[in-house]
């Protein structure tokens, strides 16, 4: 969920589905979720702070490319992440 959704925000299409795809593609690339928590306050609080990060030793072997592109869909301000034109 898109940190705009947690905070209450109308639904307006591309930002959001661009953080969704910021996510699939994090998932997909490290094998883990950008954001955990057992306590849905605090995965929520850690989401809408934006607060991930390429750690894991996977993303040694992941390109600067690809965690760039992530690093542009899992931005917190819809207004600051990726568009498509």
């Amino acid at each position: 969920m898109a940190p705009e959704i947690i905070e209450g925000k109308p639904y307006k299409g591309e930002p959001s589905d661009f953080w969704s795809c910021g996510i699939v593609l994090y998932i997909m690339l490290s094998g883990d979720p950008p954001f955990f928590d057992e306590d849905n306050f605090l995965l929520f609080e850690k989401i809408k702070k934006c607060e991930y990060n390429f750690d894991a030793p996977i993303w040694k072997q992941i390109s600067v490319d690809a965690r760039d592109l992530v690093s542009k869909l899992l931005v917190a301000d819809p207004e600051k992440r990726l568009k498509a034109n």
